[in-house]
């Protein structure tokens, strides 16, 4: 940002970032918009909004006759490699490192195919109603426009969050423009046009090179993509396709509607960041035009594919904006799409907004900053969501001086503007800053004369909105709270050379006092017997937990409740929270017997801590239990076969304590209570304490207690739940083999399995059918003729056919009888 005039004094010059702006809005002052979208409803009972132009497109619009004189840069040398500290996934893997430039700056200026601008500017939807105060904009030395290079390089840092920042191009030659590397970690330059055709907009229509990609292709970029790369900062291109305009939404139904351009622009974009050395793209697209959503899907897929062509890891987002609109932001997302979405979390409020107020509200009456997220997160994960800040205000001429007094912004008391943080700062620091606790924005209230020919001079009020550290702190807070991907600003270098929105970056993405959060622990068991008999050897604790790098560990024994000393510590680099622990301290010797209590802590990357607390008992001489289940599996379907089985303890020694039924992520299914006994025997009948029937698989049948000197005992046995036999069913009840009658034999899986079946009378085995035949689940039959494999007639009486099925379950069988009748 370029330094601004003092506000009390007229100003000689303005600068060009404010002067276009001015230009361009009188310009298309008065020209009706023919975009303008209801947005979907939104969370809660709050009215939707109508999607209207953003302060991107406008200040694209207004910079778009910029004449920069930018010179052509060399080829970008320094490769991208990301930070150890990156948390984010990109491309769909973990972040890698990204070829250099391949062709200099000059040649892709000079070479590849183009696309000449539309002659036709734009139209915005709220133009201002008369001339810009000059006391709104600021005054700038022209002199000191294209200086020295950008940015203060300092150490890459530990970012919680991805900061994605968008340099538009007429901030390349602000000598004022610092970036802070070590709070960035994507760079979005901002931006080239896409044209109907899917060609990128290179030149205009007198042949000149467009002044998006002149920035592109200049020296400043060089140096900036150079210095990001060597500090772990990834630069992203933004590809522009505005439809706020009857123009722009034909140019853009040109282009998602065809696959050929689709495709061809898809192209050009990854040939564009290749060569540049660049690491992704950004889509800002906006609106997309309605029933284009499928097609602007069907884009981002093709940039995809195109840019895993060059390397996986390159990152593709698209804005959207706070109203989410047709925006089709599942579909988008999903695998072979964009990583995230950016969402433009600005322009709630207009030129002709009423009552006056924040930009960017954080809470409130109307749809505001907090209903968005919750909007996004109804539908999207957290980790693709990238909520958007503004490093600008909006400034209203109004009646009072009051809070959200009402707009008077016209010809007569002056237009509405927007204003950047610098300036709005200046403004707030010369009249007294204010504070808005409902929007969380900070405001300033102030008199400006406004003159013309029609109404002569007035004195109206103006206030002016915008958010400052505090404001920004508290959306970034949000974030936090809400587990977001990160945070995005628009616009780097509209800070100017200040330093307190790098500081609120630091403070709540990397020198936060917000610990990690921990959602859930899990402890494999609360008894250990490291004796080595293999059975209860050790014990794991599991953290779920959010917004650590490192954790740690410290075992240490109870006695009458008081802790002692600890026999065991450690700590790691990681972010999967596990600790197994084997009953041994640090020297590797086994503990004595009884309770320890286990601390797990994890902490951030500015050592925040938080942590949870498990107690573990050491006991080496249990009593011995002896289970059983009879039958060993069930097949609990009414049918009075296997339905129930009898589980049974016995041990050596009476204890007390419990018998529980664990499904396979210990899960508790049943439980009965054991008081001191050294016996008991339980029917289950494979339903849990709900009187549900549980689902097939392997359970667990787990007695534990303690005997009268306190030693715990634990025992388990696999109780199985077993239907893969469906049925078994003879096709007749008895037949007659010596009048030549036969009999079916069928069987029903209800899986894959290992299937024997023999034919017994009684005890004895008359016939083996099929040994050990592996079967898939459907229906199977066989067909007896009564004889013996030796071929022999077997005599009159009751025979049974034995089905013994044995799947990933386990081994399960299944008889059904038959009566041979003699003639």
């Amino acid at each position: 940002m370029t330094a601004s005039r003092p506000p009390d004094r007229p100003p000689r010059r303005a600068g060009t970032r404010f002067l276009a702006l001015a230009a361009g809005l009188l310009i298309i002052a008065g020209i009706a918009p023919t975009a303008a979208i209801r947005a979907a409803d939104p969370v809660g009972s709050k009215a939707a909004g109508v999607v209207q132009p953003t302060i991107q497109y406008e200040e694209a619009v207004a910079h778009a006759a910029d004449r920069i004189a930018f010179a052509p840069g060399e080829r970008v040398s320094v490769p991208f490699k990301p930070r150890g500290s990156d948390r984010w996934a990109v491309g769909g893997v973990q972040p890698r490192a990204l070829p250099a430039g391949r062709v200099s700056g000059r040649a892709l200026r000079d070479a590849g195919p183009s696309s000449v601008t539309d002659p036709a500017t734009p139209t915005v939807v709220e133009p201002p109603s008369g001339p810009v105060g000059r006391v709104d904009l600021p005054y700038v030395d022209p002199a000191s426009a294209i200086a020295a290079d950008l940015a203060a390089a300092v150490d890459p840092g530990g970012l919680r969050r991805e900061v994605f920042g968008f340099l538009p191009y007429w901030e390349l030659p602000d000598s004022s423009t610092r970036l802070d590397w070590e709070k960035l970690s994507t760079i979005a330059y901002f931006g080239v046009g896409a044209a109907g055709n899917g060609d990128l907009q290179r030149k205009n229509a007198d042949g000149s090179t467009t002044v998006g990609w002149s920035g592109w292709t200049s020296s400043k970029l060089t140096s900036v993509i150079n210095t990001a790369h060597a500090n772990g900062t990834r630069v992203v291109l933004t590809v522009q396709s505005f439809a706020w305009s009857s123009a722009g939404t034909t140019r853009q139904k040109a282009l998602l509607g065809s696959a050929t351009a689709r495709a061809n622009l898809a192209r050009q974009i990854a040939a564009a960041v290749r060569d540049r050395g660049a690491d992704g793209v950004n889509l800002d697209f906006e609106p997309i035009v309605s029933t284009y959503g499928d097609e602007f899907t069907a884009l981002v897929r093709s940039v995809r594919a195109e840019l895993d062509k060059i390397a996986k890891g390159y990152q593709l987002t698209f804005d959207t904006t706070g109203w989410i609109g047709n925006y089709p932001i599942e579909a988008a997302t999903a695998s072979g799409g964009a990583d995230a979405v950016v969402i433009m979390g600005y322009d709630y409020r207009n030129g002709s907004s009423d009552p006056v107020g924040s930009v960017a509200p954080l809470g409130g009456p109307t749809y505001d900053i907090t209903d968005t997220v919750k909007a996004y997160l109804d539908r999207l994960p957290a980790s693709k969501v990238i909520l958007g800040v503004p490093y600008y205000g909006r400034a209203w001429s109004t009646d009072t001086e009051l809070l959200h007094a009402r707009n008077i912004s016209g010809t007569k008391y002056g237009a509405s503007v927007t204003v950047v943080y610098g300036t709005a700062r200046e403004y707030a620091v010369n009249h007294g800053r204010r504070w808005d606790p409902v929007d969380g924005v900070a405001w300033t209230a102030y008199r400006r004369e406004n003159c013309t020919a029609t109404y002569g001079c007035v004195n109206p009020w103006r206030q002016l909105y915008y958010d400052d550290a505090q404001a920004l702190g508290l959306k970034y807070d949000l974030i936090n709270r809400y587990n977001l991907r990160g945070a995005g600003i628009w616009a780097l270098g509209y800070d100017g050379t200040r330093t307190e929105l790098y500081q609120v970056l630091a403070d709540k993405f990397i020198t936060d006092t917000i610990p990690p959060t921990i959602s859930g622990s899990t402890l494999s068991t609360s008894i250990i017997s490291p004796n080595g008999d293999g059975r209860l050897e050790t014990t794991t604790v599991g953290v779920a937990v959010t917004g650590h790098i490192r954790f740690g560990w410290t075992v240490q024994p109870l006695v009458d409740g008081v802790v002692g000393p600890p026999v065991r510590s450690g700590s790691v680099t990681g972010k999967t929270v596990t600790f197994t622990w084997n009953g041994r301290d640090d020297t590797g010797a086994v503990v004595p017997d009884g309770p320890y209590r286990i601390t797990i802590w994890t902490a951030d990357a500015s050592d925040n801590r938080a942590s949870v607390q498990k107690t573990v008992t050491v006991d080496r001489q249990p009593a011995t239990l002896t289970l059983a289940a009879s039958p060993t599996f069930i097949s609990p379907n009414g049918d009075g076969h296997s339905d129930r089985t009898t589980l049974s303890m016995r041990a050596d020694a009476w204890i007390s304590g419990s018998a529980r039924i664990l499904d396979r992520n210990g899960t508790q299914v049943r439980k009965w209570i054991v008081t001191r006994t050294a016996t008991g025997s339980w029917v289950w009948d494979g339903r849990d304490s709900a009187g549900r029937t549980v689902a097939d698989g392997r359970y667990t049948f787990r007695v534990w207690g303690l005997d009268r000197a306190g030693n715990g005992s634990i025992r388990s046995l696999t109780a199985r739940v077993d239907r893969t036999i469906r049925s078994v069913a003879w096709s007749r009840s008895s037949f007659v083999p010596r009048s030549g009658q036969k009999d079916r034999l069928t069987f029903v899986l209800r899986r894959a399995a290992t299937v024997t079946v023999s034919i017994y009378q009684g005890s004895t085995l008359v016939r083996r059918i099929w040994t050990n035949r592996a079967l898939t689940a459907g229906t199977w039959g066989w067909t007896w003729n009564g004889r013996t494999a030796a071929g022999a007639l077997v005599k009159p009486g009751t025979y049974k056919a034995v089905v013994d099925a044995t799947s990933w379950i386990g081994w399960s069988r299944f008889t059904r009888s038959v009566t041979v009748k003699a003639p």
